[in-house]
């Protein structure tokens, strides 16, 4: 192994943050990656890592030498853009992380698209609830229902995100249907929460003024999973603001009614296709954002039959 190979190696040790998760994501033994940085120490004569035996941590060069690493990798990659970028057809892997229930929900419909038109294509993808690190990660592309903070990395807008209030024909049956925003805040919600932070705040609207405000909601069941929520909405625990791309089909056949159909609710972040910034966009890459794009619709697909969607 070349020395740009292990620089390469060392790369994915930081940026993994372990030697095991990094011989994971290469798929070989962890004394393989030991093995191959140290040999490195010995041709560069310094110590990269602060070694302990529960994790690893950048010496001082270590933390230069990741820098001037991080160059040697950019052009490579670049060079490998150039080639893909002017490919007849993509090949390869594509490396995709998205957030579960959207992953489950709407980009297998694109997926299916996408490897049917370019059969020489395989998929990679990860779904994950917790934002991941595209570039450290060695993913090509992601799937963000977020704002974006990372300068690296360009988005671009494949649907909006409205949300709606909804429950259960039971639920209704048994507390009524709230006409007015103070009748709804007084019944059991279901909301979304995980590691400290709490969807509990519903953000509207005022028609009288057109400024936004917000009210807090008062929850009955809490959960880190929208899927979980939407099945105790169906239950008739409480009732939910949700994204309409969740519920669509619940909405649909009537399992799930609009609540305060007047109400305006500000908009969530719109769900956003990102990538890592580069001169030369793959084709692997910009042909699975023509699918998704395809496959969702503007506006997207979940709205089109939904009378309440707004123009």
């Amino acid at each position: 192994m070349d020395r740009s190979t292990r620089l390469l190696l060392f790369l994915d040790v930081v940026d993994a943050g372990s030697f095991t998760a990094a011989a994971e994501r290469r798929h070989v033994n962890r004394s393989v990656i030991s093995k191959q940085i140290r040999a490195l120490e010995r041709e560069l004569e310094v110590q990269l890592f602060n070694r302990s035996t529960r994790s690893v941590a950048l010496t001082g060069i270590g933390r230069e030498i990741y820098q001037s690493a991080l160059k040697l990798r950019e052009a490579l990659d670049e060079t490998g853009d150039v080639v893909r970028a002017h490919q007849e057809e993509p090949r390869g892997t594509l490396r995709i992380t998205c957030p579960v229930h959207f992953g489950r929900l709407h980009v297998t419909r694109g997926l299916r698209l996408y490897l049917k038109r370019y059969p020489d294509m395989h998929v990679d993808l990860q779904l994950d609830d917790t934002p991941v690190n595209l570039i450290g990660g060695g993913f090509d592309i992601g799937i963000r229902i977020a704002q974006l903070d990372d300068s690296n990395l360009i988005a671009r807008p494949l649907a909006r995100n409205k949300r709606i209030l909804c429950a259960s024909p039971g639920f209704i049956a048994c507390h009524g249907a709230p006409g007015t925003l103070d009748e709804l805040i007084g019944l059991p919600a279901a909301i979304y929460s995980r590691d400290g932070f709490e969807l509990d705040r519903l953000h509207y609207i005022d028609q009288t003024d057109g400024l936004e405000r917000r009210v807090r909601l008062h929850p009955k069941i809490k959960a880190n999973d929208p899927e979980v929520l939407k099945q105790a909405v169906l239950a008739g625990v409480g009732y939910s603001m949700a994204s309409l791309f969740h519920v669509s089909e619940e909405l649909k056949d009537g399992r799930l009614v609009p609540l305060l159909p007047a109400l305006t609710l500000s908009d969530a972040p719109a769900i956003q296709l990102v990538y890592p910034h580069r001169r030369y966009l793959p084709q692997k890459t910009r042909r699975f954002i023509e699918c998704m794009q395809e496959t969702v619709g503007d506006p997207p697909f979940w709205e089109t039959w939904w009378t309440g969607a707004p123009e």
